[in-house]
């Protein structure tokens, strides 16, 4: 059931129209289901689109030309360090949230061995439902320390070596990348090659040239969720396999890679709907997320911007939750970032 209906500023664009779990835990009205609905957009990944934004851009130079994620340990040697290559600053303060963020979330299994019945409010929405399985086991002690290793190995090797460094390549955030782009690129560079599209989202049926005199808005900016490069993957969502209304005021990302993907308002923030964030529920960060981050870092604020099309609600652009950044420090080496 819908339960927040958003009107935009200005001219008459149809209301965004959100579910439960677009909401941030903290919304009073937040109410999510693990089981029925996608999942919340963990803290990490947060932190993580704040470090790259605190960051600034990656460059072509910066990127790997080989990483087979599905062989990567972080046991090995460092790739970077291999290839002689500088590591992005990005990169380097995520790892450090990761650690940082597996030393914080100690607390939450101490607190459930001490007490089996002690309260999860606090915690992330995926780890409270794990956790909460793991008391209904008969061996709640053991699936706790299974869990517990389950996501240690999440945090020191899945998201970095099998998501972070995969994403970091030539063949995949560099296909975002101007041509022209060397040593150094500007956010005008990537906004040029890159868009963020204020659209309107309608169900297949809807008549455009309808919808955008009701709405008097250009027909260009209104677009069939079809023809939208999420629908011709299965594991891509919809922004109604999300439960977000249609029609509905969105942000689209059209790329220089040639796809077109929009990015959905759920929990604090927005996610990409590309399969490749989707294919694996385990990746935190896609290229077009990554790409977002450092677009977002680049005009200085959480909200991305409209680069062209029609001046959507703010909650359509809210790509980072303001609960976090206005905690989370990017470090390296244990250092805070100046």
């Amino acid at each position: 059931m819908t339960t927040r209906r958003i009107q935009s500023s200005k001219g008459s664009l149809p209301p965004l129209s959100l579910p439960p779990g677009a909401l941030a835990k903290t919304d009073q009205q937040h109410r999510y289901d693990v089981d029925d609905e996608p999942p919340t957009i963990e803290p990490i990944e947060h932190r993580i689109r704040l470090d790259f934004m605190t960051a600034g851009p990656v460059h072509r130079s910066q990127l790997l030309d080989q990483h087979n994620p599905w062989t990567a340990d972080s046991s090995e040697a460092d790739p970077w360090r291999e290839a002689g290559q500088s590591k992005p600053f990005g990169l380097l303060y995520a790892e450090e949230s990761c650690r940082r963020t597996l030393a914080e979330e100690r607390r939450y299994y101490n607190r459930v061995e001490a007490d089996p019945s002690a309260e999860l409010d606090d915690v992330p929405a995926f780890l409270a439902h794990r956790l909460q399985m793991c008391r209904e086991t008969d061996d709640p002690s053991a699936a706790l320390e299974e869990e517990r290793a389950r996501r240690e190995r999440w945090y020191s090797t899945v998201i970095p070596w099998m998501n972070l460094y995969h994403v970091l390549k030539r063949s995949s955030y560099g296909s975002l990348l101007p041509p022209s782009v060397g040593r150094s690129a500007d956010i005008d560079e990537l906004t040029e090659h890159n868009a963020f599209v204020g659209m309107v989202v309608v169900d297949d049926g809807a008549d455009i040239r309808t919808v955008a005199r009701e709405h008097e808005i250009p027909g260009r900016f209104v677009v069939h969720e079809r023809d939208l490069s999420s629908s011709a993957v299965e594991c891509a969502p919809s922004p109604s396999d999300f439960g977000i209304d249609l029609p509905a005021p969105l942000l689209v990302g059209e790329y220089a890679s040639g796809s077109r993907y929009p990015l959905l308002p759920w929990s604090d923030g927005l996610v990409c709907s590309c399969p490749y964030k989707h294919d694996r529920p385990w990746r935190v960060l896609c290229k077009h997320e990554l790409l977002a981050s450092i677009i977002a870092g680049g005009v200085d604020s959480i909200f991305l911007p409209v680069t062209r099309g029609l001046d959507i609600p703010h909650r359509a652009r809210r790509f980072v939750s303001p609960a976090i950044a206005s905690r989370h420090t990017p470090r390296t080496n244990s250092e805070l970032h100046r």
